[in-house]
């Protein structure tokens, strides 16, 4: 070590003191550099400067202490460390409350639920893929979690702090998407959260946990996750016990591979409830002798109780005798991914007893798919289960299709009446009716009952459940306007019959128009560029992107769109933006298997933070990199490492000193991307500034230039690149007056974004990407009317030579929701109002400190 690096050292020291001078120590600078203590090259120096390094250490220890020890007597010191002790004894107490609440003792009689019903959240069509929750007094148990499954756990009035234990029955997308929201959405000091069943979850949330929305360093999940794989064979609580029951198929090579499942072990659940407490017999307590007062309270409590002549009383001995109405103990609930996998549930012993009859088995649920139930193995299975009092519950693909979002579909019928030509009807197409907890909307078929999205089934009714009953309206009734709104309709109705119809590609679709996380009126980003009937391709794909897509297109419309999607771009890797990914990547394989066209591998445009959950998936899960053909555009940038200027002349032109330029990728895609089909002449990513590797993009799709922002505060870069953009779809996060919050989270406001696409000279400019403070619409600023601005809203389908049409909607938006308008009015006035008292508070404690 040499006397510069150890000078540097002791500044190093100094500066983590903060206050204490070079003086503290005996030995000073000029001693140290003078050679005395040390000199290069021999065994003894070395161990001289060792020693040296040791005393200072030990110095700077001593110092620390003596340092602490001062503070610490001073009163404002005592003071914060009682403070600071205080609220940590108040947060343990707590958290205490809430694991008694939601961990109640196993052994304690009565925390054993009255109450438990299956309840069906997605029934495997529409928006959410098959899901559904045990609900119990006390706890949520949910088994599978989907896309979308956190935005939509509200339809049956659960909160994700009550999922406390997630059951994943087979290791796939579909079964996982939506563990990370879920988590998310929690409060801070949740409960730990339980993944039961299939492994390596946890490995990959924390994998995509610093892609999260966060705006700086890694995002932490306010819930600590606890995975307990199948391994563990079971698990207990105070209401029931669960035993896992691994389903491995025969070790076929050429099969695992046609799959491209890395973990192909599906886990079923067999879930027996305790037996519900019973009522005290008074008649038995009469008989016992046993007096009033707090002896009984044990007695309910399941706890044996002394009397005073010395017996001793056990619970049971003052329990009536009659058994609780309505109870149905035993749950089966099981996917099998292959014939395979249902033979193996079929041979395991942890169901022979229900299979022999030893055992009545209540309800089973079914996950598996049509292929798979239609099995040989799979009616085998059927056939020895077959028993009147088993219900068989089936939540599949092949469900009715029932629009059961109430949030989604009425706000979509209201803006179809505002604008049929650019609000599609969604599907199911024509679907009307009220949508409960009753049975009334399932199908049954042979001896399934092919369930309904908030079905409930109960396993026990308890004596009596008084709750109000969960309804949605979905009738097609004419949403109400007044009157005002009636005449502004009817004069948009005539022009929008008026206009020219000459231009349809390029073709815009908001599939997603939230940042951040998605509300109960708008879904996080996606946007759908069709440059023909036979070209797409998307620009960012949240989570639930390919629902909103199928409610939009429908069934066989999605597979249409997405044999011709060519290529998904995404901007950044916050999860907001790419979620969806792996839906949509599955999903297209499956659509060019139903139609029988041979495969083509999808494009993905990206930069290398995107691919690290990508890679993490197909190591964990299943191997879908051979579906795609990846462009990295972090990879070869276009000024090489080693000459940060590049050469002469040839200077790139930067946002900022810490930013790369803009890059034309077009000549970087493969060899199968074909001008002529794809409609795209220019394709260009632009780092904006947001993360470190957040990308814009401009393109010219069908002979126009569309320039999409991503995630960004005003760029400069952005607005060069993109001068004469004939569309710029900007995100426009927050309202005018939040400029501050804007800056420091990196995005912009709606003011600042019409200002770069006047900058731009943009010809039209659509605001996206709102915050979910927004849920129905952002604010809506006069100045607005005065330019080519459109608001996006979810779902809106347009064409390019309707692109005219959406500056016309602000004065209607503005009466139809002016009551969601008034309170964000009100909201700005109390903020504003605080302000400049916070400022007017600074200002009196300015005066008041000036000498006199």
């Amino acid at each position: 070590m040499g006397a510069r690096h150890l000078h540097f050292l002791l500044i190093f020291f100094q500066l983590s003191l903060n206050t204490l001078p070079f003086s503290v120590f005996s030995t000073s600078y000029e001693d140290l550099v003078s050679g005395r203590f040390f000199s290069t090259g021999t065994a003894a120096s070395n161990r001289d400067n060792e020693d040296l390094l040791e005393s200072i250490k030990e110095r700077i220890a001593r110092n620390r202490r003596i340092l602490q020890k001062h503070s610490s007597s001073h009163l404002k010191a005592r003071e914060v460390n009682a403070s600071i002790s205080n609220l940590r004894q108040s947060m343990a107490s707590v958290q205490k409350k809430q694991k008694a609440a939601h961990e109640p003792p196993s052994n304690s009689i009565v925390n054993i639920p009255s109450q438990v019903s299956i309840e069906v959240l997605g029934n495997g069509t529409g928006l959410l893929r098959a899901c559904f929750i045990l609900r119990t007094p006390l706890k949520t148990y949910m088994f599978n979690c989907p896309e979308n499954a956190c935005r939509f756990l509200w339809q049956l009035r659960v909160r994700s702090s009550s999922v406390v234990d997630l059951f994943i029955t087979s290791a796939k997308w579909d079964n996982i998407a939506g563990i990370s929201s879920v988590l998310l959405s929690k409060e801070a000091n949740a409960m730990s959260t339980r993944l039961h069943g299939a492994m390596n979850i946890k490995h990959f949330l924390e994998c995509i946990r610093p892609f999260q929305d966060s705006d700086y360093g890694n995002c932490k999940y306010p819930s600590q996750v606890e995975e307990r794989p199948y391994t563990m064979e079971s698990y207990e609580d105070a209401g029931l016990k669960v035993t896992y029951i691994p389903l491995s198929p025969p070790f076929n090579l050429n099969n695992k591979e046609k799959r491209g499942k890395v973990n192909d072990v599906d886990v079923a659940f067999l879930i027996e409830m305790k037996e519900a407490a019973r009522r005290i017999d008074a008649l038995k307590l009469m008989e016992l002798k046993v007096p009033k007062g707090p002896l009984i309270g044990k007695l309910k409590a399941g706890e044996a109780v002394t009397l005073q002549d010395g017996r001793t009383i056990q619970p049971h001995q003052v329990f009536s005798s009659q058994s609780s109405e309505g109870d149905e103990p035993l749950l089966l609930v099981a996917e099998c991914t292959t014939e395979e996998h249902a033979k193996a549930l079929l041979n395991s012993t942890s169901i022979q007893h229900l299979l022999s009859g030893e055992k009545q088995l209540s309800y089973m649920v079914h996950l598996s798919s049509e292929a798979v139930i239609t099995t040989p193995t799979y009616k085998t299975l059927m056939e020895k289960l077959k028993n009147p009092k088993t219900t068989h519950l089936l939540i599949n693909e092949e469900n009715p299709v029932i629009p059961a979002v109430e949030s989604v579909y009425k706000h979509t019928r209201l803006l179809r009446l505002i604008s049929p030509s650019l609000f599609p009807a969604l599907h199911p197409i024509g679907w009307n009716g009220i949508v409960t907890q009753n049975d009334e909307l399932s199908q049954r078929q042979d001896d399934f009952i092919r369930v309904a999205p908030m079905q409930r089934y109960w396993m026990r009714r308890g004596n009596s459940v008084n709750e109000e009953p969960i309804i949605n309206n979905l009738t097609s009734s004419e949403p109400e306007v007044s009157e005002k709104a009636k005449q502004l309709l009817a004069d948009y109705h005539v022009l929008e019959k008026e206009i020219k119809q000459d231009c349809e590609f390029p073709k815009l679709t908001f599939f997603g128009t939230s940042s951040a996380v998605p509300s109960k009126y708008r879904n996080v980003t996606g946007y759908l560029v069709e440059g023909s009937e036979e070209s797409a391709l998307l620009v960012d794909v949240g989570e639930g992107t390919y629902g909103q897509m199928k409610a939009v297109f429908g069934e066989e419309g999605c597979k249409n769109i997405l044999v011709n999607l060519h290529c998904v771009l995404v901007t950044h890797a916050h999860q907001d933006h790419m979620n969806g990914l792996y839906t949509i990547v599955a999903r297209r394989r499956e659509a060019f298997e139903d139609l029988g066209i041979p495969y083509r591998q999808l494009v993905l445009v990206c930069n290398r933070n995107v691919l690290k959950p990508l890679k993490t998936y197909s190591v964990c899960f299943e191997n879908i990199e051979h579906l795609l053909d990846i462009v990295d555009i972090s990879r070869h940038p276009l000024t090489p490492p080693s000459s940060p200027n590049g050469p002469p002349g040839k200077r790139p032109r930067l946002p900022s000193p810490h930013l790369p330029p803009s890059r034309d990728i077009l000549g970087d895609l493969p060899k199968s991307f074909d001008k002529d089909v794809w409609k795209l002449d220019e394709l260009k990513a632009v780092q904006v500034h947001h993360t470190r590797m957040a990308n814009g993009y401009i393109m010219r799709i069908a002979g126009k230039r569309i320039v999409f922002s991503g995630d960004t505060k005003p760029c400069d870069l952005l607005v060069e690149e993109g001068q004469g953009a004939d569309v710029l779809v900007h995100e426009s996060t927050f309202e005018d007056g939040h400029e501050e919050d804007a800056m420091r989270k990196r995005h912009s406001t709606m003011g600042q974004a019409v200002d770069v696409g006047k900058r731009m000279n943009a010809k039209h400019i659509i605001l996206t990407h709102f915050s979910a403070r927004y849920p129905k619409v952002p604010t809506l600023p006069e100045y607005l009317d005065s330019q080519n601005i459109g608001v996006a809203m979810d779902m809106l389908r347009i064409r390019f030579d309707h692109l005219p049409l959406l500056p016309k909607l602000l004065p209607i938006y503005r009466e139809v929701f002016v009551s969601e308008l008034f309170e964000l009015t009100i909201k700005k006035e109390q903020r504003v109002l605080k302000d400049q008292e916070s400022l007017e508070r600074r200002n009196h404690k300015k005066i008041a400190k000036k000498p006199i």
